[in-house]
């Protein structure tokens, strides 16, 4: 497993986006949130995680924290 163990906020860097969405799962416990990607349309998630993000509740909240700013922008 790998921890996020620091976040940098980049503020001014364009975001390159591709069409088409891809499937996730979340699965968190007492101590780790995490989020696995995978291929658009793979919905049995067969083919193996794409990308992967596992949070402390302490990375979360500066998560969080960052999502309620660009949420509270909209």
């Amino acid at each position: 497993m790998a921890i996020v163990g620091e976040i940098i906020k980049e503020s001014h860097s364009n975001i390159n986006t591709r069409g088409g969405e891809v499937i996730s799962d979340v699965i968190f416990n007492n101590e780790y949130f995490q989020i696995r990607t995978y291929a658009m349309g793979d919905y049995d998630r067969k083919n193996g995680s794409k990308q992967n993000i596992q949070l402390t509740k302490e990375k979360a909240i500066e998560l969080r924290k960052l999502m309620d700013k660009f949420i509270g922008d909209r």
